[in-house]
């Protein structure tokens, strides 16, 4: 995992992020944020807390690395 960008989530949000600050963190909407949650296909542990779920910055920067490595290997890469 980069320790950059848990680094730079940490500066930004604190140690713990909102579900509309990891939404913008990914670029995506609340809601598809929250449906991909529910298929499993981004797999994010939350925590139930302080009246809302909230996300620990270094689990989001560990989504962030793992999507990234995803995007390196060869399945992913464009033919032309």
């Amino acid at each position: 995992m980069s320790l950059l960008t848990e680094a730079h989530l940490l500066d930004k949000y604190g140690p713990l992020l909102t579900h509309d600050e990891v939404a913008a963190v990914l670029r995506m909407s609340t809601g598809t944020l929250r449906n991909r949650r529910s298929a499993g296909t981004i797999k994010l542990a939350s925590v139930e807390g302080l009246g809302q779920i909230v996300f620990a910055a270094h689990d989001v920067a560990a989504l962030i690395y793992e999507v990234c490595e995803q995007a390196k290997r060869p399945q992913f890469l464009r033919h032309e």
